[in-house]
């Protein structure tokens, strides 16, 4: 008897800490379950709405679009006169710099906020007109289907012109998701879409400054200095080059000396003013490329000021370059005796 009291004693001292250790065992597998459901969100939240891509194919949203990828989502919509063809254009960048690996673990998805407008055949002129391919959709749908998925994705804006510029990034296999801006540096966001891959940091280029040297992009000229170039650089390089040949709108190559000045100070203000007023250049402009809107960028008559000097100073440097080209050809056909 004195045996049985002695253990009974011993157990019920124990009984507090043996308890203790199983309700910490428990509540760490609840937190290890309730951590894995809570974090990986999958077709319960994102839903498998269907959409309709741009070659007219309906597809289920989470499964088709999200699931066990690294994705890309922004919203825009094609007749976009502000940001739109701006954001589109330096994603385009971004979806450039990452080459090989679209489409085989990276994804961009592109929603219309305008599916009213934005048929399928609208939609591909416009993809067609950034040269997006592979690994890139871009989609419509019902507004219903679309207003449901935009929200999930923490885009609520009430008008169309106060739609968010930014993108959701995320990774849906390992439930990271979060917000990127293509307004700011491409490397870092293009930094950002990389280390969604968990392998990422066994990567050589595991920070911005390592992306920027091996895209070989100059990070040491001071644009501050060049208000214009930084103008240009920000809102203009991503679909114009000076010299360069088209991207996805004109080259601007001696744009300055084809255009009047008073022209080109009104279109760069307001460009949709001027196409909605019927001007006949802004007019042949979007029929030239009508995937492409040139957009308001906002810019004040200092700005674009600071711009055309850029721009004058660009043409003035070919001009130059042409002029020395045209020298060395003259005194080699002179030395080789084939000029008149």
């Amino acid at each position: 008897m004195l045996w049985a009291i002695t253990t009974t004693k011993e157990a019920m001292r124990l009984l507090p800490h043996a308890l203790l250790a199983c309700a910490v065992a428990i509540f760490a597998v609840l937190v290890a379950t309730e951590g894995r459901s809570a974090d990986v969100r999958g077709e319960e939240y994102f839903t498998n709405l269907p959409l309709v891509t741009s070659e007219g194919e309906e597809i289920a949203f989470f499964d088709d679009m999200l699931k066990d990828k690294i994705v890309v989502v922004s919203f825009f919509y094609s007749e976009c006169t502000d940001y739109c063809s701006l954001t589109v254009a330096r994603l385009a960048q971004v979806y450039q710099w990452l080459g090989e690996r679209m489409g085989e673990d990276i994804f961009f998805v592109s929603i219309t906020l305008d599916p009213e407008n934005d048929t399928p055949e609208k939609l591909q002129t416009f993809k067609e007109g950034f040269d997006a391919d592979k690994g890139w959709t871009f989609l419509t749908g019902s507004r219903e289907n679309i207003d449901t998925i935009r929200f999930k994705l923490g885009e609520k804006a009430r008008a169309l012109n106060l739609h968010r510029t930014d993108m959701v990034i995320g990774n849906a296999k390992t439930g990271v998701w979060r917000r990127s801006s293509v307004m700011g540096s491409l490397t870092i966001a293009l930094q950002s879409i990389l280390e969604l891959d968990p392998e990422h940091s066994k990567s050589a280029q595991t920070n911005a400054e390592a992306l920027q040297a091996a895209l070989k992009i100059n990070t040491v000229y001071d644009l501050s200095a060049h208000p214009g170039e930084a103008i240009f650089l920000r809102a203009c390089a991503s679909c114009h080059t000076i010299g360069y040949g088209e991207r996805y709108a004109p080259d601007l190559a001696a744009v300055t000396l084809r255009r009047e000045e008073d022209w080109l100070k009104a279109y760069i203000m307001n460009p949709d003013l001027a196409l909605k007023a019927g001007d006949p250049t802004a007019v042949a402009l979007n029929d030239a490329y009508p995937g492409v809107v040139m957009p308001n960028l906002g810019l004040n008559p200092v700005d674009v000021e600071d711009m055309l000097s850029y721009l004058k100073a660009a043409d003035a440097r070919l001009a130059v370059a042409e002029e020395e080209a045209a020298a060395s050809f003259e005194a080699f056909e002179k030395a080789h005796g084939l000029s008149e």
